[in-house]
C-alpha cells in the first residue's frame, strides 16, 4: 500500500512534491495501488512531476495529464494509464510488465530501455516515441501509430505489428526473429542490422527498404518485392528467395550460402563481393548485372538469363554460356577463349575486341552484333580485321552458324544416298517451302550421317527428323522398285 505521508505531500502540489524529492533523495516513495483519479488532485498537478524510481505497482493513473513527467526507473508493473497523457514523459528504464496503455498518448515519450513485456497498447499513440532497447516481447502493437518512433535494438519477438504505422520508424538492430510481417508496411522503415531470423516476409513489399547488415538467415522472402533495397552485408543464409524481386538491390557483401534461389530476379543488382559459386544460374535473372566486380572463377552460366549484363574486359576463358540469353550483353574486350557459347543468344551484344580463339559456338545466335574487330589468336595481339572496322553485318556473315539437323543412316550409306537425299529435299520443300531445307553435307565414314540446314532453328525438331526419314525410305523403295512400307 502507498505510504500516507507520501500521498499527503503529493496533494500539496507539484512544487512542494518536487522540492521534497530534492531534499530527500534517499527516500523511494511508494504510491502503489492507488486510484489517483479519485484523489481529486487535478490533472495539472502532475505535469513535470518527479516520479523517478517511485513504486506505482497496480496503480490507477488513468485520465491524467502526465506530460513531461519523470518516471525514470519507476516500477509501473500492471499500472493503468488508460486515457492519460504521457507525451514527452521520461519513462526510460522503467518497468511496465503488463501495464495498460489503452488510449494513452505516448507521443515523443522516452521509453528507452524500458521493460514493456506483455504491456497493452490498445489504440495508444507512440508517434515519435523513443523505444530504443526496450523489451517489447509478446506485445501486440497492431494498428498502433509508431511513425518516426525509435525502436532501435528493441526486442519485439513474439509480438504483432500488423497494421501498425511504421513510416520512417527506426528498427535498426531490433529483434524481429520469427515474426509474421506479411501484412506490415516497412517500406520506409530503417531495418539496418535488424534480426529477422526465420521471419515470414512472404510477398512483402520491401522496395527501397534499408536492410543493411540485417540478419535474414532462414527468413521467408519468397515472392517479396525487394527492388532497390539496401541489403549490403546482409545475412541471407538459408533464406527462401524463390521468385523474389531483387532488381537494382544492393547485395554487396551479402551471404547467400544455402539460400533457395528459383526464378529470382537479380536484374541490375549490385552483387560485388558476393560468393555466387554454389548458385545454379539456370533459373535466375541477371539482366543488366555488372559482373566486373564479381569473382566469376567458379560460375557456370549455362542456361542463364544475362540480358544487358556487363562482362567488359573479364577473363571468361573456358566459361560455359551454352543456351544462355546474352542479348545486349557487353562482352567488349572479354577473354572468351575456349568458352562454350553453343546455342547462346547474343543478339545486339557488344563483342568488340573480344578474344574468341577456340571458342565453341555451335548454333549460336548472332544478330545485330556490335563489333568493330575481334581477336582470333590466343594472345589477343592480332586484330581481325586488321583495320579494326567490320562493315555492317560482316561479323554475322563470317561467324553465323546455320541451324543444322543430322540424320544418321543406321543401315549404312550407299552411292545412291546422295541422289536420294536430294530428291528428299525437293519433295519436302515442295510441301513445306518455309523450311528452306538444304542438304549441307554427307558423311559416309564410320557412322554415316546426312546434315541438313533449315531457315529457323525451331524447325529442327523431331517432326522434321521423322519426315525426312520417312521420305528417305519412300525414295529408297521407289529406286529399288519395292512397295512403300507404311509407317505405324
Amino acid at each position: 500500500m502507498a505510504i500516507k505521508a507520501h500521498l499527503k505531500i503529493l496533494k500539496q502540489g507539484v512544487l512542494v512534491w518536487n522540492q521534497w524529492r530534492v531534499e530527500h533523495p534517499s527516500i523511494t516513495p511508494d504510491l502503489s495501488k492507488q486510484n489517483f483519479f479519485k484523489l481529486g488532485l487535478g490533472a495539472a498537478d502532475f505535469k513535470r512531476m518527479d516520479f523517478c524510481g517511485v513504486n506505482f505497482t497496480r496503480t490507477y493513473l488513468h485520465v491524467l495529464d502526465l506530460s513531461h513527467t519523470d518516471f525514470r526507473n519507476a516500477d509501473l508493473t500492471e499500472t493503468n494509464f488508460t486515457s492519460s497523457n504521457l507525451g514527452k514523459a521520461d519513462l526510460s528504464d522503467a518497468t511496465f510488465k503488463g501495464t495498460i496503455f489503452r488510449l494513452t498518448d505516448l507521443s515523443n515519450a522516452n521509453l528507452a530501455g524500458a521493460d514493456l513485456t506483455k504491456a497493452e497498447f490498445e489504440n495508444a499513440n507512440l508517434c515519435g516515441a523513443n523505444l530504443a532497447g526496450a523489451d517489447l516481447r509478446e506485445v501486440d502493437l497492431s494498428g498502433i501509430d509508431l511513425s518516426r518512433a525509435d525502436l532501435s535494438s528493441a526486442d519485439l519477438r513474439d509480438g504483432d505489428l500488423r497494421g501498425a504505422d511504421l513510416k520512417r520508424t527506426n528498427l535498426s538492430g531490433a529483434n524481429l526473429s520469427g515474426m509474421d510481417l506479411r501484412k506490415v508496411d516497412v517500406k520506409t522503415t530503417n531495418l539496418s542490422g535488424a534480426v529477422l531470423q526465420g521471419a515470414n516476409l512472404h510477398g512483402t513489399d520491401l522496395r527501397g527498404a534499408n536492410l543493411k547488415n540485417a540478419d535474414l538467415a532462414g527468413a521467408d522472402l519468397s515472392e517479396a518485392s525487394l527492388g532497390g533495397a539496401n541489403l549490403r552485408g546482409a545475412d541471407l543464409r538459408g533464406a527462401d528467395l524463390t521468385r523474389a524481386d531483387l532488381s537494382r538491390a544492393n547485395l554487396s557483401g551479402a551471404d547467400m550460402l544455402g539460400a533457395s534461389l528459383v526464378d529470382t530476379n537479380f536484374s541490375e543488382a549490385n552483387l560485388n563481393d558476393v560468393d555466387l559459386g554454389e548458385i545454379d544460374f539456370s533459373r535466375l535473372v541477371f539482366d543488366g548485372v555488372d559482373f566486373t566486380g564479381i569473382d566469376t572463377g567458379k560460375l557456370d552460366f549455362k542456361k542463364s538469363r544475362l540480358r544487358g549484363a556487363n562482362f567488359s574486359g573479364l577473363d571468361l576463358s573456358g566459361k560455359n554460356f551454352s543456351d544462355a540469353d546474352l542479348r545486349g550483353a557487353n562482352l567488349a574486350r572479354a577473354n572468351l577463349c575456349e568458352a562454350n557459347l553453343n546455342r547462346a543468344d547474343l543478339e545486339g551484344a557488344d563483342l568488340t575486341g573480344a578474344l574468341i580463339d577456340r571458342t565453341t559456338k555451335y548454333d549460336w545466335r548472332i544478330k545485330a552484333i556490335q563489333c568493330h574487330y575481334i581477336f582470333c589468336d590466343r594472345e589477343g595481339k592480332i586484330p581481325f580485321p586488321r583495320n579494326r572496322n567490320f562493315k555492317a553485318g560482316e561479323f554475322e556473315r563470317l561467324f553465323e552458324v546455320v541451324p543444322t539437323l543430322r540424320i544418321v543412316l543406321e543401315d549404312g550409306a550407299s552411292p545412291m544416298d546422295i541422289f536420294i537425299m536430294d530428291k528428299v529435299v525437293q519433295a519436302i520443300n515442295k510441301r513445306r517451302p518455309e523450311l528452306e531445307l538444304k542438304l549441307e553435307s554427307f558423311n559416309s565414314r564410320s557412322r554415316p550421317y546426312v546434315a541438313f540446314t533449315v531457315a529457323r532453328r525451331e524447325y529442327c525438331d523431331e517432326t522434321l527428323h521423322n519426315e525426312i526419314k520417312a521420305a528417305y525410305e519412300a525414295q529408297l523403295s521407289e529406286v529399288r522398285g519395292e512397295p512403300v512400307r507404311s509407317r505405324p
